[in-house]
């Protein structure tokens, strides 16, 4: 589709390939069948018809263990998973309990696991980036606004569906970005609200009288239930290890940073200008913590929470705060303060073609807290074309299998041929790759609660035309990428 055009076309996603090295399957399935054989070789060798009999549920549950599947996920991914949860439980990994008379060293986030090393470094403005001094990443987080893509004509709708496609080929020139993720919190807020902001905002004329407009302002408020608000943040994640050389060029060190992630920052601005998206700010270090106290603790939200006082030299009860209580992980979710998260994985994109807006369903789903997620990351014009050539070398194999037994090539088979190609002739043509992954997660205040949210959640994916996968066994790692806004995936 061209710059020119101003007609809105479905699109289609990209089939998610599941190539192996032989006939589907991977080095570790091949291991297990290639074990089992041998089992069985050795035992018929060694003891005839009657040792391969009794060895048969050794051999034989090796080669299904290597074979077989569960919701299209092999086997031995299910046991690693198994053993890895397992094992965190028995070391306590799995549950976390805050020490408020431990001091918190300045600068770090009062954060469970491995996120409790990420620092927040105030720059000059008074924003703030957080630091991933192990990753080698600095993550900045900006609020966004934009008009309601379901209002938009047609037209309009073809022109942000193309100015959205420009930035991501926009984010693949400019190796320094490692990712961009892209949020949008949905947060239930009661009637009451609507009711303490009329009362906030209007005084009745002439003193106790009211005119029929406000009546029936009264009237509609009284009968509206719940009220949903829309935040959108921007995690704009710099690799500081392929930027050495840009911030050294800058003044080196902290200033050398920040001048780096001001320019990446403006760059991003006003390419999402053009996408119809205003950046209204980059986020305060206050403003950051208050987004990562209410993703632990949601009543915060709905009891409009009032700003901490600002915390004395050399003290740190902000930070404090703004990590969760309590955290406990279980295999198919996870709770905190005052609520019950889950994660989903967006395992499949719609396999036919779709009008731009199809996550419209998962974005406004039910009158409950949920947080529909983007990752995505630029992938290397250079790694790309490698990717393509391993896939069109492993389609090559397979075609020649399929043809040495007589197989025929399944219409699946041949669509993702296909899209391979197409892939192929964009990059060549100069277009940008991108790889993008989505995460929803839902909170409840109770089980009960969570499992109606699921329920509303899937068939709202039903009409979206997508496949959600619930993270079994990695609810927190789900949580970190879908729930908080530090651009991260599923490593």
């Amino acid at each position: 589709m061209s710059d020119e055009s101003r007609a809105l076309e479905p699109v289609k996603f990209p089939r998610y390939e599941r190539r192996g090295i032989f006939m589907g399957l991977k080095w570790y399935q091949l291991g297990l069948v290639g074990a089992g054989v041998l089992v069985a070789i050795i035992a018929s060798a060694a003891g005839g018809p009657g040792a391969l009999v009794l060895t048969a549920p050794m051999w034989m549950s090796l080669v299904l263990l290597g074979v077989l599947q569960y919701s299209r996920i092999p086997y031995p991914i299910w046991g690693s998973l198994i053993v890895l949860f397992f094992v965190r439980s028995v070391l306590g990994q799995t549950r976390y309990l805050a020490r408020p008379e431990r001091p918190v060293k300045a600068g770090k986030l009062a954060l469970p696991g491995g996120l409790g090393n990420l620092e927040v470094q105030p720059l000059t403005r008074g924003e703030c980036v957080i630091l991933d001094v192990q990753g080698k990443e600095a993550i900045v987080v900006l609020r966004c606004s934009t008009r309601s893509f379901a209002l938009l004509d047609d037209d309009d709708k073809a022109w942000a569906a193309q100015a959205w496609s420009r930035v991501q080929a926009g984010l693949a020139q400019r190796s320094d970005i490692a990712r961009i993720a892209v949020q949008d919190y949905t947060v239930p807020y009661p009637s009451s609200a609507l009711q303490d902001f009329y009362d906030r905002t209007v005084t009745a004329a002439d003193g106790e009288r009211s005119s029929w407009g406000q009546v029936a302002y009264q009237d509609l408020i009284s009968a509206a239930g719940s009220a949903m608000s829309h935040d959108v943040l921007l995690s704009l994640v710099v690799d500081t290890s392929k930027s050495r050389r840009r911030i050294k060029e800058s003044g080196g060190g902290k200033n050398g940073l920040e001048r780096l992630l001001r320019l990446e920052v403006g760059a991003i601005t006003t390419s999402l200008a053009t996408h119809g998206v205003m950046v209204d700010g980059w986020l305060s270090e206050s403003n950051l913590l208050d987004v990562f106290r209410g993703a632990f603790d949601p009543e915060t939200l709905a009891r409009g929470s009032s700003k901490s006082e600002q915390p004395r030299e050399g003290m740190q009860p902000l930070r404090q705060s703004s990590g969760p209580m309590a955290v406990e992980e279980h295999w198919t979710y996870l709770r905190s303060d005052s609520g019950f998260h889950q994660t989903f994985w967006v395992a499949e994109w719609p396999r036919q073609k779709v009008y731009p807006g199809f996550l419209h369903p998962l974005v406004y789903v039910g009158d409950f807290r949920h947080t529909v997620t983007q990752v995505i990351r630029t992938v290397p014009t250079i790694e790309a074309l490698r990717d393509i050539r391993s896939a069109q070398e492993a389609h090559e194999t397979r075609r020649r299998i399929n043809s040495r037994f007589d197989r025929p090539t399944t219409r699946e088979q041949r669509a993702e041929e296909e899209e391979v190609s197409q892939r192929e002739e964009e990059i060549v043509a100069g277009h940008g790759d991108v790889r993008p992954t989505a995460f929803v997660t839902i909170t409840g205040g109770s089980l009960e609660d969570l499992a109606r949210h699921r329920h509303e959640l899937e068939s709202a994916a039903a009409g979206a035309f997508v496949e959600l996968r619930l993270l079994a066994g990695q609810q927190w790692a789900a949580f970190i990428a879908g729930g908080l806004p530090l651009g991260r995936g599923l490593r």
